[in-house]
């Protein structure tokens, strides 16, 4: 898939160096730590903004200009660390029946597992509270993951790429 193409790019390029690490040198493991930091905020900010613009162009199948280009304003100054509760409660503006099918799809899956994971590691990393505790083997297990998780919202708005 094209768009995450950026994503698949950094994975592919960092898989190469992690599979040149020592894991017994301390040195190498910070590295892969950091690896993995650069990773995360990556992969979350491609998200967040590959969700808001599926948000909008759902907003534009309204048919009022106005009012879309209203939701895309109030969209790009609130949709800010795409968690799964900032994903439910836009996804109940638009409508109730999104968000009940959203989490119907994901609610105790392995990709809400996944997600939350994902969400928690960048918070550690761009908030510095907690730790990172996620290598980069795990982040390659948990990333196709939720890839899932931007399917079910794709699919729940009726909008693709």
């Amino acid at each position: 898939m094209m768009y995450y193409q950026r994503i698949d790019n950094a994975l592919e390029i960092c898989s190469e160096h992690v599979n040149r690490l020592d894991s017994t040198n301390i040195k190498d493991k910070e590295l892969e730590t950091f690896l993995v930091a650069g990773l995360i905020v990556l992969i979350v900010s491609e998200y967040e903004e590959y969700l808001e613009s599926l948000f909008c162009r759902r907003a534009e199948t309204c048919g009022d200009n106005h009012a879309a280009n209203y939701i895309k304003k109030t969209l790009s100054e609130k949709f800010r660390s795409p968690d799964l509760s900032k994903i439910n409660e836009t996804l109940n503006r638009f409508d109730g029946a999104y968000k009940n099918s959203f989490m119907g799809n994901i609610e105790n899956s392995p990709e809400h597992a996944a997600w939350d994971s994902l969400m928690k590691a960048r918070h550690a990393v761009v908030h510095k509270r907690g730790n990172l505790n996620l290598t980069f083997r795990e982040l390659n297990e948990k990333y196709p993951l939720t890839k899932k998780i931007i399917t079910n919202v794709e699919t729940v708005l009726g909008v693709t790429r």
